[in-house]
Order: structure tokens, then C-alpha cells, then sequence
């Protein structure tokens, strides 16, 4: 771990810290659809899955899991998921739709966004099986980096790379891309 900073389960006394994070990455990379609230984030601390790293009491990545708001590709992957289960293409289980994770960029290289996936998968374990996420096109540092986490990527969906990964080493194992 990362001398000084914690990897630990979100609370609401992050909430703060959590939607700033976010707020300085939605107006300059993500730019969704539809947007995170504060009223959504609690939501989802309080309510889902979310690990964070913590530096100085403030947020400086996070993990999550968004089973509350819909931020323009969720629909797509609904529909994208049980066609590739029945074509073989991936394993049948429970699915997270939605997740999405940050880091302050003066936070990069220190490996926080393997931690705090690390930690969402312990916890997701007993509710989930398998995470979706989208690599988008023009990332091309989280499509590398990925593979290096343990996500698969499953070929281009229209927006980006479809990728998952399984809550536990078993699951992942039962990906063949």
C-alpha cells in the first residue's frame, strides 16, 4: 500500500471530497450524459459498493458501482451481455452494469486504482459475480492498464472496448476473451 493513504470502504463523510473528484473529471474527460449528484453519490455510498483511497482526509480515487442512475450507456449493455452469455462468448451470473473510477492525477503511478478495484471486488463478491466496464476509444491508457488489472476485453461495442472482469480470481479465470 501506498505509504499515508488508506484503501478502505467509502462513508458518507467522504462525500465531499468523493464529488470533487468526480466534478474535475466529468468536465474534463468523462463528460456523461447524465450526471452524478451529490444526492446520487450518497446514494451509492450508502446503498452499493464503493472503495476509496484517502490522503489527508481527502478522496484521491475511487471505485465504484452505479446501480442508481443510468449515464448513457447502461441500456446498451443490458442488452449486449445476455447475447454474449447465450453465444458463450462469456460465462452466465450476476452482473454490475455500471461502474466508474477516478484518480487525482497527482496520484497516478502509485497503483490505487488496482487497490481500490482490488477492494470493490472483496466486497461485491457475495452480490456480484462479474463487472462490466467500457474502455472508450480515445483511453488508451485504462485499455492497457486494464489487462494489467485482470479485466478482459470482449471487442468494440460502438464507443469503446466492452470489458470484464469476475469478483474473484475463479470467476476471472472463466473469461476467454
Amino acid at each position: 500500500m501506498t505509504e499515508n493513504i488508506e484503501i478502505r470502504k467509502g462513508f458518507a463523510s467522504d462525500l465531499d471530497s468523493l464529488y470533487n473528484l468526480y466534478q474535475y473529471w466529468d468536465e474534463n474527460e468523462f463528460h456523461f450524459k447524465n450526471k452524478y449528484t451529490k444526492e446520487i453519490l450518497l446514494k451509492i455510498i450508502l446503498e452499493s459498493e464503493i472503495a476509496v483511497a484517502v490522503h489527508k482526509n481527502e478522496v484521491v480515487s475511487f471505485y465504484f458501482i452505479n446501480p442508481f442512475l443510468d449515464i448513457g450507456n447502461v441500456e446498451q449493455r443490458k442488452k449486449i451481455i445476455p447475447q454474449l452469455i447465450t453465444e458463450g462468448k462469456i460465462p452466465d451470473g450476476r452482473y454490475a452494469y455500471c461502474l466508474l473510477s477516478a484518480t487525482n492525477k497527482d496520484y497516478f503511478g502509485k497503483g490505487l486504482n488496482r487497490e481500490t478495484l482490488d477492494l470493490l471486488r472483496y466486497q461485491s463478491k457475495g452480490k456480484y459475480d462479474y463487472f462490466i466496464g467500457i474502455m472508450y476509444y480515445e483511453n488508451i491508457a485504462t485499455q492497457k492498464s486494464s489487462l494489467k488489472m485482470g479485466w478482459k476485453h470482449f471487442g468494440d461495442i460502438g464507443i469503446g472496448l466492452l470489458a470484464v472482469i469476475g469478483t474473484t480470481e475463479e470467476k476471472n479465470n472463466l473469461l476467454k476473451p
